[in-house]
């Protein structure tokens, strides 16, 4: 047994040491970690620009909701591009986009003359630009690595991208509490310049991408893209769970967290070591997925949202800081285990000429709920109080995605096998198609 052990680990290591090397997805790990360390920059940035700017939560909750709703409106024409031109240059111009959206902000607060309409300017163009990122980067992980390698690959992209999430808020925090939000916009503009420069190094060869699949005008191919997402129970029922959980729990804390971090426990610095904390968690989980082979790993992701509202109950619970940020940091865990297990099996089980398009329709209904969460979360809080609304937003989740856990665990859970993808086969035919093993069905979730 420790011979196998050994053997499995020797194996991981290659593949680690194989990708690493290879300039095309080194240069695009780079760009993925530049990416989340602005990221990480904009919501610390952005919440606080909009309380210092207006002192409204709703109006907070306002230009989240702005930009998530832009977001998720481009979404599916996004996936469209991303299976139709060269992701690499989708990528490309949707780092330009947000780097000058970033750039024009910081000017604006570092000169004082910011209004709030500057900022739904902003989440209007960023918000826009994040959706051709979205599925372009998800559909581009199979033009750049092998099948096989795609568990390593996501592990290592999800490590990465979360260290930088790790330093990110943190860092953020104090940029925003020592110079200003105009400074922190200010940095993000830099890191999307330096993702901008490794996108560009990668040169990543037209080639290596999936053939495009230019039949029919978009909506025909939207249409395309929605057969080949409702044909995979597996995909839509887990992406139902996440929307739920979106709606009552991930935006409410996007827009009270900060609330509560402000009044309660010192400020943005303090926002930022919970984010902090967060992505170590996350970090942790990523790094050790890869080496996690759940039998059901459908059933084993249905379970995992549950898990994630620790934080959301800590911040209204009252609980010490330390407390806040035990609970963030096992919050992330969750959510990092969850990361990687779903790209991977998105990514090997549905074919590359339609995977953009599948990866946005799984983002928009995802996210489509979360508009509402943000515009709704500002007046709760205000009327029954920030902390008893995160408490009760948790409860909610929690029933709400146990109870969704538990039907699915009555869904047949097919186990997707990786195998070649003939030329010149139909899209049906291309797919992986599903083994169900001897004695016992297996849950189907996100």
């Amino acid at each position: 047994m420790s011979d196998v052990v050994v053997s499995g680990e020797r194996e991981r290591r290659g593949k680690r040491r194989r990708l690493l090397t290879d300039r095309n997805f080194a240069c695009l790990l780079a760009a993925r970690l530049g990416s989340s360390m602005a990221n990480g920059f904009l919501p610390v940035a952005e919440s606080f620009g909009v309380l210092h700017t207006t002192g409204s939560a709703s109006d907070l909750g306002l230009v989240l909701g702005v930009q998530a709703a832009v977001s998720l409106v481009l979404s599916l024409f996004a996936g469209v591009a991303a299976d139709r031109f060269p992701r690499a240059a989708l990528l490309i111009v949707s780092s330009i986009v947000r780097l000058v959206a970033a750039a024009t902000l910081a000017i604006g607060l570092l000169t004082h003359t910011a209004t709030l309409g500057w900022f739904f300017a902003l989440a209007v163009v960023y918000g826009g630009a994040d959706a051709l990122f979205g599925p372009a980067s998800t559909a581009i992980m199979p033009d750049v690595v092998a099948k096989e390698d795609l568990d390593q690959a996501n592990a290592l992209v999800g490590t990465f991208s979360s260290l930088a999430w790790t330093v990110a808020p943190a860092s953020a925090g104090v940029v925003v509490a020592v110079y200003g939000s105009g400074a922190a916009f200010l940095v993000e503009s830099v890191l999307m310049l330096f993702v901008t420069l490794c996108l560009i190094f990668a040169r990543i060869p037209a080639g290596s991408e999936a053939e495009p699949d230019r039949k029919g005008g978009t909506f025909a191919q939207l249409g395309e893209g929605w057969r080949e997402f409702r044909m995979r129970p597996w995909l839509w029922l887990l992406t139902l769970q996440w929307t739920l959980f979106s709606l009552v729990l991930l935006a409410p804390l996007a827009v009270l967290g900060p609330l509560v971090a402000d009044t309660h426990l010192g400020g943005p610095a303090a926002w930022g070591v919970i984010g902090t904390c967060m992505t170590i968690g996350v970090v942790c989980a990523q790094f050790a997925a890869g080496r996690i082979k759940p039998k059901r790993p459908v059933v084993f992701m249905a379970w995992l949202p549950p898990l994630i509202v620790f934080e959301a109950l800590a911040l209204g619970s009252g609980v010490p800081m330390a407390v806040v940020a035990g609970a963030a940091l096992l919050s992330g865990c969750a959510i990092g285990l969850q990361g990687v297990l779903f790209q991977t099996l998105m990514q090997r089980a549905v074919p590359s000429a339609v995977l953009g398009r599948v990866a946005a329709f799984d983002l928009m209904a995802s996210e489509i709920a979360q508009p509402v969460g943000f515009a709704v979360a500002g007046p709760l809080g205000i009327l029954f109080g920030l902390r008893p609304v995160l408490v009760g937003c948790a409860v909610v989740a929690v029933v709400g995605t146990a109870l969704f856990a538990v039907a699915l665990t009555k869904v047949e859970q097919p186990e997707l096998q990786v195998r070649n993808e003939p030329d010149d086969a139909g899209l049906r035919k291309r797919a992986i198609e599903p083994h169900i093993p001897d004695g016992g069905s297996e849950a189907s979730i996100r």
